[in-house]
């Protein structure tokens, strides 16, 4: 009966010690990809670079949907390709910090105020959700220019 009663409080102060952390939720913005003339889900070949983020995102992958990281600063830019294409697209957003607990800390939410882009393959980008939350929603979507010999 002893040895049990060592056993229980041995693993009850195991337990007491356990670090709690959770990773904290979070905010992404949703990008469909469309072609612009059939308004129909296209996936072409992409990869995806964040400027001032310095990391490749995406390598020749090919999606019909993406999800993104936004900065905590006002803008956030991404150098896409899109089979081959190169495209610069900027987000401009507010900032908004959120508690989520005292496990898993603070986490950023963002507004879309507009998007920037160039128009190499892009033919057009439109907002369907300005507000980019922790629950992952189509944000975007992207027009795209159909290639000259291919169905995107």
């Amino acid at each position: 009966m002893k040895r049990f009663l060592y056993l229980i409080v041995a693993l009850i102060a195991f337990a007491a010690c356990k670090e709690v952390f959770e990773v904290p939720p979070q905010a992404l913005i949703q990008a469909t990809f469309l072609n612009s003339e059939t308004k129909k889900a296209i996936s072409p070949k992409t990869t995806i670079y964040g400027i001032g983020l310095e990391y490749l995102w995406v390598k020749d992958s090919v999606l019909q949907k993406i999800l993104l990281p936004l900065s905590s600063n006002d803008t956030t830019s991404y150098l896409i390709a899109f089979d081959s294409k190169t495209d610069t697209v900027t987000f401009i957003h507010d900032t908004y910090q959120k508690y989520a607990s005292m496990e898993s800390g603070f986490y950023f939410e963002f507004k879309l105020k507009s998007i920037n882009y160039t128009n190499n393959r892009i033919d057009s980008i439109s907002i369907t959700d300005s507000l980019v939350t922790q629950k992952w929603n189509e944000n975007i979507k992207l027009y795209l220019s159909p290639l000259a010999t291919g169905n995107n």
